[in-house]
C-alpha cells in the first residue's frame, strides 16, 4: 500500500535551460529527498523574457504558479532571480502573500520572504588573484553584471579585494548586462582603440565571458594569447565552448542545495549547516591547460542519440493527427495513453484535466477538483482515471513509493486552462523542457481543445430559440441586439467578416461556413469583444478601442489573432474547410438615439462599394490578402514568389502583377518590410540576440539580415535598441 500522504517541496521557476538549472534542481532535490520529501517544480515553456504586453497565452502559463499556492505543500523554493521580467515575479509574489507554509526565494530579496544567495565574491577573488600570482598579469579589467544587482556587486567586489592587496588599481571595471551586448561594445572599443588593451578581463558570467572571446576572435584578437579572459557559472558549456573558459563551477548547485537547508531549517526549525560547492575551474581562456572534455562530449553524445533516435520515432507516429483525430475524451486519453513513450527519460507521466471541460472561463486559479485523465508509468501498469483534490496535487494512491521529482507543465490553449502535465525523474539532468516536449505537450493541449469544441459545436446546434436581439441559428447578437451592448461615445473598432465563397474539394463539411465562422468568432473573442451577425454571410465584431493602440493596429493584432486560431480548429478537423472571407474595418463612436441606424449605413456602406482594383478578379484579392496575413505570422517562412503562384495556379509574371496593384507595392520590397515590422517589434520587446531574431524573420544568414535592417531603418540593430530603450 502506498503513502496515503506525503511530504511535498514546491519550487516555481521560469522554463528549465538545459546547461545550469538542472544543477540548481539537482541540489534542492539532494538535500530534501534523504528526509522523504517530494519535489514538485512548477514550470513552463515561457516568462523567459519581458514583454510589454502579456499575451494570453502567457497569462495562461503562469497559471502553474498558482497551483503551487492551492497544493497541500510543507513549503515553497521561488527561483526569482531566475525570471527575466520583474513584473511576473512580483504577480507571482502577491499570490504568495497568504501561504500558510514557509516560502524562501533565492536572488530576490523582497519582503516578507527569505531570500537566499550564495556568496559568489571569494570565487573571483580567487580567479583574479591566479591571474595576478600565477600569469603575472596587472592590467586587468572587471566586467560584470547591472549596476546595482546585488550578485554583479558581490562579484565586483571579489575582483577589488584581489586587486587592493596587489596594490593594483580598482577602477578599471565595466558596469554590465550578465548577457551579450555589453561584451560586444567592449570588444568593439578595445579593437577601435578607444580604450586601452588590457591584459587580462574578468568576466562575471560565462555568457558574456563566451560573447567577449568571440568578438575579440571576430578583431583578429587571440584569447588567451592577446587578453586572458575568465567567466562565472560553469557548467558543460564553459568546458565545451573555445578556448574553454576558466570560470567557477558548482554555484547553481550551492544555491539550489542552500535554498532547501534554509527551507528545511524553517520548516522543522534545525540549524543545519549550509553547503559550499563553488570551486574555480581552470581552462585555457586564462593561459592554462584544457580539462579533459571526454565526460561531457560522452553525455552530448548520449543525449544526441536518444533526440534522434525520439525524433525519427516522432516522425513516424504522426501522434498530432492521431490525438487530434480522436473521437471522443475517451479515446484521446488511450492514444495519450499509446504515445507517451515518445518522451523519453520520465519514470512516471500524468496528465489532470479541469473536472468541467465545458467551462472554459478565464481562470484566476485551478478548480477545486481535477481528474486524473491519464496515468502512466515506464515500470508497471497504468491507473485508471479517478477525481481527486487540486490540493493533493496527485492522488497519492497512483504514486511511486519513495521521494520523487516531479516536474508540472500547463496543458493550455490561449486563455483556455485544460489542467497540467507531470513527469517524474530519478535524475533531474535528464529532464530538459525542449522543443520535441513542447510539441508533444501543446498536441495534448490541441485535441483536448478539439473535443472542447466539438462539445460547443452540439450544444450550438441544439439550440431552438433565441431572444429577439440573437440571431436564432448561431445564438450571435444581431445587429438589435449589438446596439443595445454598445457604449455611447466610446471608441470602438469596428471589424467586418463576409463570407464570398467557399471550396469544398472532399465535398464533406461538418460544419457550414456560417456557423464555422460563428464559432470560431464566439470562440476568439474576449469578454469585452462584442460579435455578431449582420446577415447570412456578413459576421462582425466591436473593439473596445484601447487609447494607446491606433485603429489600424488594433484591427490588425485582431486578425492575426483570429487567423491563428482558425488555422488550429483546421489543423484539428480535416474535415473543416476555411471559407474565403472579406474583411473591413473602421472606426465607430455611437451616439445616444440613433445607435441602430447608423450601425446599419456603416455596415453597408463597406459592402456596396469594392476596394478591390477592377483588374484583381478570380477570387485573386482574397487570396492576396490571406498570403500577406500569413507572411505576418510566420515571417521566418520561406516566401518565394514563384511557390505563392504555384499555389494560387497563376505564373509568376501575374502574381507580381496583381499584388502590386493590391498592395501598391512590389512583392519583394513589401516581404521586407514585413520582415522587418517583425523584427523592430522583437527588438523593442525582447532580450533575443540578433541571430535569433534574424533566423525568426526568414534570413539564416545574420549579416544578410543586418545589411536588410539597416537600409530599411537607417540604424542598426544595436542602436535601434538602444533609442527604443
Amino acid at each position: 500500500m502506498r503513502n496515503t500522504h506525503r511530504k511535498k517541496i514546491g519550487v516555481i521557476m521560469p522554463a528549465i535551460v538545459e546547461t545550469l538549472d538542472p544543477l540548481y534542481l539537482e541540489g534542492i532535490y539532494r538535500q530534501v529527498s534523504v528526509f522523504g520529501y517530494d519535489v514538485i517544480v512548477f514550470t513552463c515553456s515561457s516568462n523567459m523574457q519581458k514583454v510589454d504586453m502579456p499575451t494570453d497565452y502567457i497569462l495562461a502559463e503562469e497559471q502553474i504558479y498558482r497551483l503551487a499556492a492551492q497544493t497541500d505543500l510543507a513549503g515553497l523554493i521561488f527561483a526569482a532571480g531566475k525570471f527575466h521580467d520583474e513584473h511576473i515575479v512580483e504577480r507571482i509574489l502577491d499570490g504568495l502573500h497568504t501561504l500558510d507554509f514557509p516560502c524562501v526565494t533565492t536572488c530576490y530579496d523582497r519582503s516578507p520572504f527569505l531570500n537566499v544567495t550564495v556568496p559568489q565574491c571569494d570565487c573571483i577573488r580567487e580567479i583574479t588573484e591566479h591571474l595576478i600570482e600565477v600569469h603575472g598579469f596587472r592590467n586587468i579589467l572587471c566586467l560584470t553584471g547591472p549596476q546595482g544587482n546585488l550578485e554583479a556587486e558581490d562579484r565586483l567586489t571579489g575582483w577589488r579585494v584581489a586587486m587592493e592587496r596587489a596594490g593594483l588599481p580598482t577602477d578599471n571595471y565595466r558596469y554590465g548586462d550578465f548577457w551579450v551586448n555589453s561584451p560586444v561594445v567592449l570588444a568593439d572599443d578595445i579593437a577601435a582603440g578607444r580604450i586601452e588593451m588590457p591584459e587580462a578581463i574578468v568576466c562575471t558570467s560565462d555568457f558574456m565571458a563566451t560573447a567577449l572571446c568571440k568578438q575579440l576572435a571576430g578583431h583578429g584578437i587571440r584569447v588567451p594569447e592577446d587578453i586572458a579572459v575568465t567567466g562565472y557559472d560553469g557548467g558543460p558549456n564553459a568546458t565545451l565552448t573555445e578556448p574553454s573558459l576558466t570560470t567557477v563551477d558548482g554555484k547553481e548547485f550551492e544555491l539550489g542545495s542552500c535554498a532547501a537547508i534554509t527551507l528545511l531549517n524553517r520548516i522543522d526549525g534545525k540549524n543545519r549547516p549550509l553547503v559550499r560547492a563553488q570551486r574555480v575551474s581552470y581552462g585555457r581562456s586564462c593561459g592554462c591547460c584544457d580539462r579533459s572534455t571526454k565526460e561531457y562530449f560522452e553525455k552530448i553524445r548520449e543525449k544526441y542519440i536518444v533526440a534522434s533516435e525520439y525524433r525519427d520515432v516522432r516522425a513516424i507516429s504522426d501522434y498530432i493527427n492521431r490525438m487530434a483525430s480522436a473521437e471522443s475524451l475517451t479515446q484521446l486519453s488511450e492514444r495519450i495513453n499509446e504515445l507517451a513513450s515518445l518522451v523519453p527519460y520520465w519514470n512516471d507521466l500524468y496528465v489532470c484535466v479541469r473536472q468541467d471541460l465545458s467551462d472554459m472561463r478565464e481562470p484566476k486559479e485551478y478548480p477545486e477538483q481535477m481528474r486524473l485523465f491519464v496515468s502512466r508509468h515506464r515500470d508497471r501498469t497504468s491507473d485508471g482515471q479517478m477525481p481527486f483534490r487540486t490540493e493533493e496535487f496527485l492522488p497519492s494512491t497512483v504514486c511511486s513509493d519513495g521521494p520523487q521529482l516531479m516536474i508540472a507543465t500547463p496543458l493550455h490553449i490561449s486563455s483556455m486552462l485544460f489542467g497540467y502535465i507531470v513527469t517524474t525523474y530519478s535524475d533531474p539532468r535528464q529532464y530538459a523542457f525542449d522543443d520535441l516536449y513542447v510539441s508533444w505537450r501543446d498536441s495534448i493541449s490541441n485535441a483536448i481543445s478539439v473535443q472542447y469544441i466539438k462539445a460547443q459545436n452540439r450544444q450550438l446546434n441544439q439550440r431552438l430559440e433565441q431572444l429577439s436581439h440573437r440571431d436564432r441559428m448561431t445564438g450571435m447578437l444581431n445587429l438589435k441586439g449589438l446596439s443595445g451592448k454598445l457604449i455611447p461615445m466610446r471608441k470602438y473598432a469596428c471589424i467586418l467578416l463576409e463570407i464570398q465563397w467557399v471550396q469544398t474539394p472532399t465535398n464533406c463539411m461538418s460544419l457550414t461556413p456560417e456557423l464555422f465562422v460563428a464559432n470560431a468568432l464566439q470562440m476568439n473573442c474576449s469578454e469585452s469583444e462584442l460579435c455578431f451577425r449582420y446577415n447570412q454571410n456578413v459576421f462582425g465584431v466591436m473593439l473596445p478601442l484601447p487609447a494607446r493602440l491606433d485603429l489600424e493596429r488594433c484591427c490588425e493584432e485582431w486578425v492575426l489573432r483570429f487567423d491563428a486560431f482558425i488555422d488550429l480548429v483546421r489543423q484539428r478537423d480535416r474535415h473543416l474547410e476555411k471559407p474565403v472571407i472579406r474583411m473591413y474595418y473602421d472606426l465607430f463612436r455611437p451616439e445616444e438615439g440613433v445607435i441602430h441606424e447608423s450601425l446599419e449605413r456603416l455596415i453597408e456602406s463597406h459592402l456596396h462599394h469594392s476596394l478591390i482594383p477592377p483588374t484583381v478578379k478570380g477570387g485573386f484579392a482574397q487570396q492576396l490578402e490571406e498570403t500577406r496575413r500569413q507572411i505576418i505570422r510566420l515571417p521566418s517562412g520561406e516566401w518565394s514568389q514563384e511557390h505563392i503562384a504555384r499555389a494560387m495556379q497563376i505564373s509568376v509574371s501575374y502574381f507580381r502583377r496583381i499584388y502590386k496593384q493590391h498592395f501598391g507595392v512590389p512583392f519583394h520590397s513589401d516581404l521586407i518590410h514585413l520582415r522587418m515590422s517583425h523584427a523592430m517589434k522583437l527588438l523593442r520587446q525582447t532580450d533575443m540576440n540578433v541571430k535569433v531574431i534574424a533566423e525568426q524573420c526568414g534570413y539564416p544568414n545574420m549579416y544578410h539580415f543586418m545589411t536588410a535592417f539597416k537600409k530599411e531603418t537607417g540604424l542598426t540593430t544595436t542602436e535601434f535598441r538602444t533609442n527604443a530603450h
